[in-house]
């Protein structure tokens, strides 16, 4: 059976980015010393964090842990701030899109996380390779040893 989504005409085998991505988004601010962003992403085992101006307004940036571990070992991470190691532009996808859809666009862009927005353009949450590998492995499985 077929159903249609925002014009497409899905088979329900096709699964949508709101079925597995991560809920809740982390933001830090542009002048964020490295030092507080390394310490959340530690602390709460996040891989990005969203940069903006302000709570409720797009991103104007991302730090992943590629931008983070370039300024390993240098003694002045209170100093470096956020918009200082960002890559500045932030690739989105709608909660409605396809996993197919997102997993091209991750290709195509070359990232692993998109920022998952609503309708509006809010940001929602993040879906990450990881989220896509465990969608294609399926239900989780169990090692048996004899």
């Amino acid at each position: 059976m077929a159903s249609v989504v925002e014009g497409r005409q899905m088979t329900e085998r096709e699964r949508l980015v709101k079925d597995i991505y991560h809920k809740g988004v982390i933001f830090c601010k542009p002048d964020t010393p490295l030092q507080e962003v390394v310490r959340v992403m530690a602390d709460t085992e996040i891989h990005a964090i969203m940069v903006a101006e302000r709570e409720g307004e797009p991103p104007v940036g991302v730090v992943s842990h590629t931008d983070a571990i370039a300024h390993y070992g240098r003694p002045d991470l209170g100093s470096i701030r956020a918009r200082d190691v960002m890559t500045p532009h932030v690739v989105s996808i709608s909660e409605h899109a396809t996993v197919a859809e997102a997993s091209r666009k991750l290709l195509e862009s070359r990232i692993h996380r998109l920022l998952v927005v609503d309708d509006e353009g809010r940001p929602l949450g993040i879906l990450s390779t990881t989220d896509v590998i465990r969608d294609m492995r399926g239900s989780r499985w169990v090692w048996y040893m004899d």
